[in-house]
């Protein structure tokens, strides 16, 4: 009996501590972000920053433009998405959602990001809570292939991405790892897999029963979801090109064929949850990846810098959507069903 009793007291011991940790993840997120912030800035070269000139901050405006675009681009995919799925929406309520998502991604500490916003806010408004989860896993599933296709796109169309030593292999294993990750995910879906409940990825069931969901209504309209495909890829050759006016702006030197690499890479390596909106990971990554390349460790912070801003900037406007949350939205669909 002592033992069972001390077994259940290390057990109850052990809940309180993960639930601590989880509940103080979110705090512990912003502060590394802050500091990393406050690293960043330090290595900022404020006197380059200083000449860019009215040619660089038209490029600025210019990839602001294409991120914008982006973003419309995205909704398009994932209005196609919610359609093969018979739900109904509206353009407009999908641009406010997507606006908002992108801004509590940006700049709420919480382990509640974007995608559970715009999920949770479009069943409330469609009430169709179990199709709107789909469709957004759905949306991000497609964007998750393109990236690596497009690292070996930008590898085949400038060879010289594979002569840049550990850098060429490091982006060759995550674009591998990300493709038989997807393969896994999605052969578990198909054969719909379920993770026991006591297991601590037991929360992927919901998931991979949407990609099961959705892949079934894909099959019936393949030609559907090629031109899902295609979206998918449009808007990340709007993010590149956002990032190739950006790099421009700095004068910094880097084809666009060596974005095409890197950027989708830098895209797969921002998933770790370790600060807000991928602060220090996409500037660490661009220190590592540009350096031989020829181009030092200030311009390449800048660089990361600078499309932070930008998609910062950009996501400013789901603030109003995301401050009056989603019975407005709701309420908008009862006023005009």
């Amino acid at each position: 009996m002592g033992e069972d009793h001390l077994e259940g007291k290390n057990s109850a011991v052990s809940t309180i501590s993960q639930t601590s940790i989880k509940r103080a993840f979110p705090y512990l997120r912003y502060v590394s972000t802050l500091i990393m912030f406050y690293v960043l800035v330090t290595k900022v070269d404020w006197n380059r920053i200083e000449q860019i000139g009215r040619r660089g901050f038209s490029l600025i405006a210019f990839a602001f433009v294409v991120t914008l675009v982006g973003i419309a681009v995205s909704v398009v995919r994932w209005h196609r998405v919610l359609a093969a799925l018979d739900v109904k929406s509206r353009f407009r309520d999908l641009i406010e959602l997507q606006l908002a998502g992108m801004f509590a991604g940006n700049f709420l500490p919480s382990t509640v990001g974007g995608d559970v916003i715009r999920a949770k806010w479009l069943g409330s408004v469609s009430k169709a809570s179990s199709d709107s989860v789909a469709s957004v896993v759905l949306e991000r599933l497609t964007g998750w292939l393109v990236l690596p296709l497009l690292v070996l796109f930008g590898v085949a169309s400038d060879p010289s991405m594979l002569q840049l030593g550990s850098v060429s292999q490091m982006i060759m294993v995550i674009a591998f790892v990300t493709l038989v990750a997807l393969f896994v995910l999605v052969r578990l879906s198909i054969l719909k897999w379920q993770f026991p409940v006591a297991s601590k990825l037991r929360f992927l069931n919901g998931v991979m029963s949407s990609i099961s969901k959705g892949l079934g209504r894909f099959r019936e309209n393949p030609t559907e979801f090629l031109r899902l495909i295609g979206w998918a890829f449009l808007y990340q050759i709007c993010v590149v090109a956002a990032s190739i006016f950006a790099a421009s702006a700095l004068s910094i030197s880097i084809g666009w064929r060596a974005l095409f690499v890197l950027v989708p890479t830098i895209a797969m390596l921002q998933v770790l949850p370790l600060t807000i909106g991928g602060l220090g990971v996409r500037e660490g990554a661009l220190v590592l990846m540009l350096h031989p390349l020829g181009i030092r460790s200030a311009p390449a912070i800048e660089f990361g810098l600078l499309v932070y801003a930008i998609n910062i900037a950009a996501s400013l406007f789901g603030a109003p959507s995301f401050a009056m949350g989603s019975k407005r939205l709701v309420q908008r669909r009862a006023d005009n069903p």
